[in-house]
């Protein structure tokens, strides 16, 4: 057997001189052939240990809505760290945590009655699938336990999680042990499966969503999972405006829950609150992550409507989901520094602002036969890379290309969010920016200048 390399200090010492040629000690990454070491973030910025500057346009998968170093939540989180940072919910309550939750449930839709708190996104859609569950088990319908999903999309990267969701490259090391079942289309209209024209067509997609249901018997589905713009799947894909009305009228009509996964859309990221809002739409579970604290501790949350909380589960039941950090006092400050910091509702304004010049900048500067289709909402802001202007496009493997055109980015200093596939395919390589809700126009320039060039360069590298 091989053993490990020690990591005493001076071996340690040495692994990190060496980091650019050696694979990470972390199971979670490897540096590559790029391997810089990030020593610090400044505002939009992450900063190298060479002191290389790079526009931060990922933002920790767009959880850092206000940048690096917000000295506000950075000390919100350091005075709650000196008092309490976690006890058993069970036995106990918290005014912080109970503070947290009122001001949580006002930031949503007047139809939430209850929070709850996580740890990450993932943890709360698993949260959600089970709560959806137990809702239908308490009220004598356990046969309801299908949770169905689209194809195209990512709700987290737990087996439940994968299950419901339909990212093809994601869920394919775990294929054997998903829970089979029936996938709704997509709604991603400038991709549209059925090969319609957007707006004037008759919503094949949200119609998808009730043959699907219908396929797998309405008494036995217990809840419909939707992304209300599409992230990691599809980068940044809008549906129609009424699309999301539809589906929510669907769920009514067959008495199944809509569950809302705004673990990327949520706090103002496409410019409101949570991107449901945007049509009206009242889901019976809003699951929110990423930008729910900013990026400055791990913090999730669900929540859950009228109907859920006056149904079976107030009937001298609780939600069978112990988690050992849920209900965390240190997430609530940090989650409270946020809300505070959103409340006026100029940070949700720059987001609209910034992200209509960013697209509009996109669209005029980047090469055509490269990049196109430039969409999304607020700061969500997404594009399809066109494989084939390349020499070999067919030849490599999926996502080649965003993957290049990632490190073409992070040689212009500007860092950015790649991904693949499509709808039931690895086929197809798009990319998104997620930059800092406060982001200026000066820096939204800035990305514009890296990205239109390292577009360039890659064209000339690969069709050398």
């Amino acid at each position: 057997m091989q053993t490990r390399p020690s990591t005493s200090s001076g071996a340690l010492e040495g692994i990190l001189a060496e980091i650019r040629v050696l694979p990470s000690r972390t199971a979670y990454s490897t540096p590559g052939e790029f391997g810089a070491r990030i020593v610090r973030g400044e505002g939009p910025y992450l900063v190298g240990a060479d002191g290389t500057r790079y526009l931060d346009a990922s933002c920790g998968s767009g959880s850092l809505i206000f940048g690096h170093g917000d000295d506000k939540i950075i000390d919100a989180l350091h005075a709650q760290s000196r008092k309490l940072t976690i006890f058993p919910a069970r036995h106990f309550s918290s005014e912080i945590v109970e503070r947290y939750a009122c001001q949580l449930l006002d930031f949503g839709p007047p139809s939430m009655w209850r929070a709850i708190t996580f740890s990450s996104g993932s943890d709360a859609v698993e949260a959600a699938i089970k709560l959806a569950l137990q809702h239908h088990f308490a009220a004598k319908r356990p046969q309801r336990r299908k949770i169905l999903g689209r194809n195209a999309s990512y709700h987290g990267n737990t087996i439940a999680g994968l299950g419901a969701g339909g990212f093809v490259a994601r869920r394919k090391p775990y294929e054997s042990v998903l829970a089979p079942g029936a996938k709704a289309s997509h709604a991603h209209c400038v991709a549209c499966e059925f090969e319609l024209q957007a707006q004037i067509c008759a919503l094949e997609c949200a119609q998808s969503v009730e043959d699907a249901i219908l396929e797998e018997g309405p008494e036995n589905v217990a809840a419909v999972i939707v992304e209300p713009i599409v992230g990691a799947a599809l980068s940044a894909a809008p549906p129609d405006p009424r699309y999301l009305p539809r589906v929510w009228e669907i769920c009514r009509h067959h008495d199944i829950l809509l569950i809302a996964d705004e673990v990327m859309t949520c706090f103002a990221r496409t410019g409101r609150p949570f991107a449901s809002m945007h049509w009206n739409v009242e889901p019976d579970i809003i699951i929110c992550g990423k930008a729910i604290s900013a990026g400055y501790y791990p913090l999730s949350a669900l929540l859950v409507s009228e109907r859920v909380v006056h149904g079976p589960l107030a009937r001298g039941r609780y939600f069978q989901n112990g988690q050992t950090f849920a209900c965390s006092p240190a997430g609530a400050a940090v989650g409270l520094a946020v809300l505070d910091r959103l409340a006026d509702g100029n940070v949700a304004a720059n987001a609209t602002r910034m992200g209509e010049i960013l697209r509009a900048s996109l669209r005029k500067e980047l090469p055509g036969e490269m990049i196109n289709r430039v969409r999304g909402m607020g700061l969500m802001v997404g594009f399809d890379i066109n494989t084939s202007v390349f020499k070999d496009p067919q030849a490599l493997s999926p996502g080649y290309y965003s993957d290049r055109f990632q490190r073409a980015a992070l040689k212009r200093g500007l860092v950015i969010y790649a991904s693949s596939g499509s709808a039931g395919s690895e086929v197809g390589d798009h990319a998104m920016l997620l930059l800092p809700l406060t982001i200026s126009e000066r820096e939204v320039q800035e990305a514009t200048v890296s990205l239109v060039a390292a577009a360039n360069d890659l064209l000339e590298t690969e069709n050398k």
